[in-house]
């Protein structure tokens, strides 16, 4: 196993800009913490994974920390990405997949290793070698805000969030409490508990669920996505939706300034 603690040598919230394409991140909100923290881990003692770690770059200016977590071996530069259904396939590195009578066959300039969920199943090359996820989990105090970037990634925030804008393709989101809530959501999925601020989203081909906004003005753009969410009596001020083959219900918001336009999609505001 490789594990890195980096302590932040700046007290009270930070902004945490924090970018890493695969794998899990976690963001803890501590009212009593005093200075955030940084942990990264990977089951592997070596390999591409291990080196990532050691090669993730953290970085402070006054209260702004930076996290860049580099993409392991073979990242996936000159890729090309598939999306179907909220599913997706991407293909780089040269060479291809075939599919015949039932059996994957596999060819590349490495070796042609097969990896579900970062663990290699094939016997063509050594285990320490292996891929296996990398996890970070950030410890900040309240009122602490976010940037995370990620491709496929699983995020969890816990705690209250003052804002986060999340950028996420084919990953998912859980977020207990946030403040402002900006994102843009491609095939992914986001789950917010309670969101009390502003809110803006982008979303194609993903999921979006609000279980209660008490926020003052709230933009939904949808392209083949999904929204559901309760607005509550505290909700203020404007409620825009815009649809294109997408479909939102949205209850709780009679009471809001509504603007809806819908291209061969379907919305519902009660």
């Amino acid at each position: 196993m490789t594990v890195r603690t980096i302590p932040v040598d700046a007290i009270g919230p930070i902004a945490l800009d924090l970018a890493m394409n695969a794998g899990s991140i976690r963001v803890v909100v501590d009212p009593t913490l005093k200075q955030a923290r940084v942990v990264l881990k990977t089951e592997a003692a070596s390999g591409p994974s291990a080196d990532a770690i050691r090669d993730t770059t953290v970085s402070l200016r006054g209260q702004n920390l930076t996290v860049c977590v580099p993409d392991v071996a073979c990242g996936m530069s000159g890729s090309t990405t598939i999306r179907m259904g909220g599913n997706t396939m991407t293909f780089s590195g040269g060479n291809g997949v075939q599919i015949i009578n039932g059996n994957v066959h596999v060819t590349g300039h490495a070796g042609g290793k097969v990896f579900i969920n970062g663990r290699e199943v094939t016997a063509t090359g050594p285990a320490g070698g292996a891929v296996t996820p990398i996890s970070v989990v950030v410890h900040v105090p309240a009122k602490s805000v976010a940037l995370i970037s990620t491709h496929t990634a699983d995020t969890v925030i816990t705690g209250t969030l003052a804002r986060l804008e999340y950028d996420g393709t084919s990953g998912s989101l859980t977020a207990e409490r946030v403040g402002d809530l900006d994102a843009t959501i491609t095939s992914g999925n986001v789950i917010v508990g309670d969101l009390t601020g502003p809110l803006d989203v982008s979303l194609t081909s993903g999921n979006l669920a609000v279980g209660a906004y008490s926020g003052h003005d709230a933009r939904l753009n949808l392209t083949s996505g999904n929204v559901r969410m309760t607005a509550t009596p505290q909700a203020t001020g404007r409620l825009a939706v815009s649809a294109t083959s997408g479909c939102a219900r949205i209850t709780g918001a009679g009471h809001l300034n509504v603007r809806r336009r819908v291209t061969s999609g379907y919305v519902q505001i009660s």
